[in-house]
Formats: C-alpha cells, sequence, structure tokens
C-alpha cells in the first residue's frame, strides 16, 4: 500500500472511528488505538520509531537477505482449563513449522501467488526456535501450561499469568477465546503488541485462540496462519489495507503492497480484485497481514520483509536482542545448543469430581515439561487404588471425598501432585429428606458439608456464610459483587431425597440490587438428578426483572422489606420421587451488585403414599428376574407417560405416553437384558409423577 511520511496525532486519533467490518478479526490496531487514547505519548513514540525505521531501510536495502537467518527464541504460554485448548505439543510444533515455512517462503502454495506479485514475494530470512532454557538458565521444552478462567474472553489479563522477558524471547499465549469489544458481531483470532510504541513490555508477545494454533489438534482443518499475520504486526506489519475501513486513504508504510479498499474478508477474490484504482494488479490479497482466508494468504512482500528487518535491527522495544547471539545461547536456541529431556511436571484436572456411588469415571495426565518414564496414580479408597495407565478409570463404592495424587518421573527428575478431596462420592440416596430446608444457621463457611461452590475465577469472590443480613436468624448465603467479581459464581446444595414427596417445588428468599441500568446480570437454578453428571435448568431471571430493590451503586445491604420469596416448579420433568437431587444456584456477574439468598425450602404438595393409593399402582414381582408387571387405576381419562429409567435418569424405555381411559391398565417390563441393579419405573399422570423403584437381580 502506498506510502505515506505524515503521522500526524489527529490522523490517528480519526482513524479510530472507522468501523471493523472484519467477521474474523485481528484487535492489534484496535488494541493500540484503544492505549493510545488513554495515553497520547504512545503516538508520539510510534510516530518517532516509524521516521526511525523509514530511515533505516533506506540507509540498508539489502541487509534483510545477507547472513544467515535471524533466530528468536519463543515460548508459548498455554493458559486453560483443562480442555481442548490446552494444546500438545505436536499442535505447538506444528505451528512452529508453518511460521518457519511462511516466513522462510518454503511454503508449498508459493504456486498459487499471482505472477505479478511473485517478483516482489519475500523470504524474509526469519527462523523460529523453542526455548530450551527459561530466564534463569533451566532446562524447558518451551511449553508452560498455566490453569485460569481467564483463558475465555481473554485479553491482555492473561500475560501476567505468565511472561518470560519479551526482549529475550517472542511471547506465545494460547487461550480458549479472545474478548471481542470492537463493536463488531465477529469472533477475534488474535492480537499482537506492536514494537516502538513504548507499551509495557510485559505485555509484549502475541495472544491467539488454540483452534487456530497449527493445523492439527483443536485447530483440525485450519492452516496456521492467524500467528504468521500476528508475528507479522509483533515486527511491525500494519494490515496492508491501511485500517481506515473503505476510504482508501490508509497506509501500511510499504511501498510494493497496493493500495485496497479494506480486507477481504475470509474469501478468494479472483486475480485481479480491483478496488481504490489500483488495477491492473489489484489487491495483493493473497498477503499475510490481510484478512483473507488462510488457504489464500501465501506471502509476504519485500517491503514488509525490510520494516521486519529493520524492527529486528532496533533497540527500541529489544527486538535486536532477541536474536542476538548470546541470547541465542541464554536461551538455548543457538546452533550449538544440545537438545535436553526436562524434568516432568506432575498435573491433572483438578476440578472436582462429583459423582454418585459405583460410577465409573476417568482421570486424564496432563503432565508436562518432560517425557514421562513412569507414572503411578494413588486413589485411597477407590477401586483401582493404585494405577499406571495415562487415563485411568476409577470407582468408588463409599460416599466420601477422596484425594486423588500423581507421580510421573523421567532421567532428569520426578514430580508429584496431590490433590485433596478432589473426588466427591455422593449416596444414591439423598443425605437429607423433603421437607428440607436450609436457613445457613448451622453453617460457618461455603463449602461446607456436601454444599460446594464453583468460581469460574479462582482470584474473586465466590458465595459464602454472611451475618451482615438474613430473613431469619443471622445468616445468610451471600455473593460479593460490588467489588472484586465478575463472571460466573454457583452453590450446590446436598442431595435431597424426594422419593416420598410428588409435586415438589422449592422457595426461597432472595435479595438483591442492581449496580445500575446497564448489565445482562443473571440467577439460573439448575437441578440435578445424577450427583451433578448432567444439570436441568428450572429457573431464570435476569435484569430489573431480578432485583429486588432497585438500582443501588453503594455496596448493598439488604433490609428488612428488601427480601423477595422466589418460587421454583419443580413437578414436572421427573424430579418429583427421584431419590438423590442437588440443586445449583448460579449466578452470572454483569455490573451487579451484592447478592444475598435465605431460607431454602423443598417440599412437595402431596405425599407418595396418597397418590399410590388413589392410582393403586403396584410393581411385581420386585425384585424381578427376567420381567415384571406395573399395574395401576385411573377413575378418570388422562395423559399417562410410563417410563424406565436406570439411577442415573437415563431412559430406557418408554411403556406409553399417550391418553388413557379410565380403569385398570397392564404394562409389562423386559428385564432379562438389564443389568443387576436399580432402576426407576416413572408414572406421569397429568403432570403428577409416581416412581417406583425396582430392583432386578
Amino acid at each position: 500500500m502506498r506510502k505515506i511520511y505524515g503521522f500526524l496525532m489527529g490522523l490517528c486519533i480519526t482513524l479510530i472511528a472507522f468501523p471493523v467490518q472484519a467477521q474474523e478479526q485481528c484487535i492489534s490496531e484496535i488494541m493500540f488505538r484503544e492505549a493510545a487514547l488513554a495515553n497520547p505519548q504512545l503516538i508520539e513514540n510510534r510516530n518517532a520509531y516509524e521516521a526511525a525505521m523509514s530511515e533505516y531501510i533506506k540507509n540498508n536495502p539489502s541487509q534483510r537477505t545477507q547472513g544467515s537467518p535471524k533466530i528468536i527464541p519463543v515460548v508459548f504460554h498455554i493458559i486453560h482449563t483443562y480442555g481442548s485448548e490446552n494444546i500438545s505439543k505436536t499442535q505447538v510444533l506444528d505451528q512452529l513449522r508453518i511460521m518457519n515455512e511462511d516466513f522462510g517462503r518454503t511454503n508449498s502454495d508459493t504456486a498459487n501467488t499471482p505472477a505479478p506479485f511473485k517478483a516482489v514475494a519475500a523470504d524474509c530470512n526469519i527462523e523460529f526456535r523453542l526455548a530450551t532454557k527459561d530466564p534463569n538458565g533451566n532446562c524447558t521444552d518451551g511449553i508452560l501450561r498455566v490453569y485460569s478462567p481467564l483463558t475465555t474472553n481473554a485479553r491482555n489479563n492473561v500475560k501476567s499469568l505468565s511472561y518470560w522477558p519479551s526482549s529475550k524471547y517472542l511471547n506465545f499465549w494460547v487461550v480458549k477465546t479472545i474478548e471481542n469489544t470492537s463493536g463488531s458481531s465477529g469472533i477475534v483470532l488474535g492480537f499482537a503488541q506492536f514494537p516502538g510504541t513504548g507499551q509495557n513490555p510485559n505485555t509484549d508477545g502475541i495472544v491467539c485462540r488454540n483452534d487456530y494454533v497449527g493445523s492439527i489438534g483443536s485447530a483440525q482443518g485450519e492452516y496456521g496462519r492467524t500467528a504468521v499475520h500476528e508475528v507479522g504486526h509483533w515486527l511491525n506489519l500494519r494490515h496492508i489495507w491501511g485500517d481506515d475501513g473503505t476510504a482508501c486513504t490508509g497506509s501500511d508504510f510499504v511501498m510494493d503492497t497496493p493500495n485496497q479498499a479494506g480486507p477481504n474478508q475470509s474469501n478468494c477474490p479472483t486475480f485481479p480484485s480491483v478496488t481504490c484504482s489500483n488495477g491492473p494488479n489489484g489487491d495483493m490479497f493473497c498477503n499475510y497481514m490481510d484478512y483473507t482466508a488462510d488457504q489464500c494468504v501465501n506471502m509476504f512482500s519485500q517491503g514488509q520483509s525490510a520494516r521486519m528487518d529493520a524492527s529486528l535491527n532496533s533497540a527500541i522495544s529489544g527486538r535486536n536482542n532477541v536474536w542476538s547471539q548470546a541470547n541465542l545461547i541464554a536461551t538455548g536456541t543457538d546452533d550449538n545448543a544440545t537438545p535436553t529431556d526436562c524434568a516432568p511436571i506432575a498435573d491433572f484436572d483438578f476440578k472436582v469430581k462429583r459423582v454418585c456411588v459405583g460410577t465409573t469415571f476417568n482421570f486424564t495426565d496432563a503432565s508436562w515439561g518432560g517425557p514421562i518414564t513412569t507414572r503411578t496414580w494413588s486413589f485411597p479408597g477407590g477401586t483401582p487404588a493404585t494405577s499406571t495407565a495415562a487415563n485411568p478409570s476409577v470407582s468408588y463404592s463409599t460416599p466420601g471425598q477422596y484425594d486423588v495424587t500423581l507421580t510421573v518421573t523421567n532421567s532428569a527428575g520426578t514430580d508429584s501432585k496431590t490433590i485433596q478431596k478432589v473426588v466427591t462420592i455422593m449416596p444414591t440416596s439423598g443425605w437429607y429428606s423433603a421437607p428440607f430446608t436450609e436457613d445457613f444457621e448451622n453453617q460457618t463457611s461455603l463449602p461446607a458439608w456436601y454444599y460446594f461452590v464453583e468460581n469460574d475465577n479462582p482470584t474473586t469472590n465466590a458465595w459464602d456464610i454472611t451475618t451482615t443480613a438474613s430473613v431469619s436468624g443471622t445468616k445468610s448465603a451471600k455473593l460479593t459483587n460490588y467489588t472484586n467479581n465478575a463472571g460466573v459464581d454457583a452453590f450446590i446444595t446436598p442431595s435431597v431425597n424426594l422419593s416420598n414427596v410428588s409435586g415438589t417445588q422449592m422457595t426461597f428468599q432472595l435479595a438483591y440490587a442492581a449496580r445500575g441500568s446497564s448489565g445482562d446480570n443473571i440467577l439460573r437454578i439448575y437441578v440435578s438428578t445424577n450427583c451433578g453428571q448432567t444439570w436441568s435448568l428450572r429457573y431464570t431471571k435476569s435484569g430489573s426483572l431480578l432485583s429486588t430493590a432497585g438500582i443501588v451503586s453503594s455496596n448493598f445491604t439488604p433490609s428488612a422489606g428488601d427480601w423477595r420469596q422466589e418460587t421454583v416448579n419443580l413437578s414436572s420433568g421427573s424430579i418429583s420421587g427421584r431419590p438423590n437431587v442437588i440443586f445449583k444456584f448460579e449466578y452470572t456477574h454483569d455490573n451487579g451488585n451484592n447478592m444475598y439468598i435465605d431460607d431454602i425450602n423443598i417440599d412437595g404438595v402431596v405425599g407418595l403414599e396418597e397418590f399410590i393409593d388413589q392410582y393403586q399402582i403396584n410393581l411385581f414381582p420386585n425384585p424381578a428376574n427376567g420381567r415384571t408387571q406395573l399395574t395401576f387405576n385411573l377413575k378418570s381419562s388422562a395423559d399417562v407417560k410410563v417410563t424406565l429409567e436406570d439411577v442415573l435418569g437415563r431412559q430406557i424405555n418408554v411403556a406409553n405416553e399417550s391418553m388413557l381411559n379410565a380403569g385398570t391398565h397392564n404394562f409389562l417390563f423386559e428385564t432379562s437384558s438389564l443389568s443387576p441393579g436399580i432402576y426407576m419405573v416413572n408414572v406421569n399422570v397429568a403432570g403428577e409423577v409416581i416412581t417406583k423403584k425396582l430392583i432386578v437381580e
């Protein structure tokens, strides 16, 4: 794109107003402009840097192609919550391969470059290598893994979780998703920090979504060129259209990239694609710094290569030190470095495994840092008690909470990780029977005895017990949202046996104030009948409907008039009659104030025995050995659904789902193919559910 030598602050500020149109986008320029609005000195710094870069390029027209490739040490910081974003080392190496091919123009698709652009396509003479020494000189494979919920909707906040000096390493942060605050509806794939602007060196590097890192694993089917694009920004390349919307007035400050109207949005234009009167060749849509789909981009230009070389030869932002021989030796990336296996770091998912007695579930070895020669799991109270498998299956026969230990070893060392009470085994029948009441007077804190707390960011506030407000007594459950909170927080009740009730409902007292007129604050209540393996949403309130005290801009503590009773209908959906039901109170915070919950009551309208007498329900034989027959009587016509389910609530058989006339009805269940154990026969008559326990021998 045509070169502009005027670097006026007014122009930079004005350009912020142009809309971002990309459906899949990089927000490097947007983030710089946001920072510049807060600190205009950054624009002056950038202008001075651009002038210095222009002078260097003019005085060093061929230096970029001379000598061996400039080697850049790279460290990958993988920020994860043990999901697919915790990408494998193989996927990391695949991304490095793509970067080296694209910056060295050894990529296999160079033949797709339109002929007029091949003449200016560049081998940038840059190579990327994983560091083998950390900043203290210790062994590393160049990959660090950090658990943090900040991996979702990440921005610069993830960088403080793990960072190595940017004058020595290219920091590459891998995350689950990136927050989009640009005003468009697209997803953000990555962003980088430009050199020469005077921004914080501790945020210097690039951030990419895991599913666009490389072309395998979680990025299966992609091409890995999001990182190529972002590294271009890290080396001072601008978007090829000049970030001016479609005004044809912007510039990427490179002479051999044609001026173009705007980004080519994830498509492959037909050559020539003429905009901004840039014929006969039109847009250089095959350039990595466009937004064209990965399979359509395949080149940097010689002018872009010169800009990257100028950046690497500038002491500003420390780019010139990154590839110095002294730094290559210090980071273990020089040609004489000897590959060495590092000691492994033991790791596995520490989120609580909450299941019913007898349920088999898996653990996954997530160890990293070095190859594993031997591993040993310890499962006190479990079956098996020990294992050497990478992903062992475990079950427990006794309710309780259990520790788990993983020890991994290779020739370089041994490491162990123990998580206390990571396994919670719940009984098949609830700890409490209905009616159930919780006023929190006997609780001192959360989590407590079979009360669980879920906090998607452990550094922020979570549900706890307070004595500052209550409806009855002196205590209630409180979530402090006024300060130090964001995201999603939940608490989970102990299990309740509802097998003796029908027409179940929950009531609870709520006190909550909105912080302002905006914000999508939501309270949801979920129910699980299988110890938390699956959840059913039964209650949702948000916005002004959620608030019991209007808008309170100060730290909210409710008075007596700020409490409101809420009702959750549990009679439908096979909740009534279940022997093991737990409830999750989940709040999503978005500029809300404090929330209080008190006096939870779970009760049934009519006892089960009265319904059994009314419908004369009988199951015989029980225990069953081969078959059993269900018999019941209707006094009038009704919609009836008859199902057979296992103890986890999984439907095995639907014997009837239709209108039945008054009279006696019989249904035969074949049980010979069922595994021995406990099952539930549910008879739903016009919304009222009666559950009979069936034992199969």
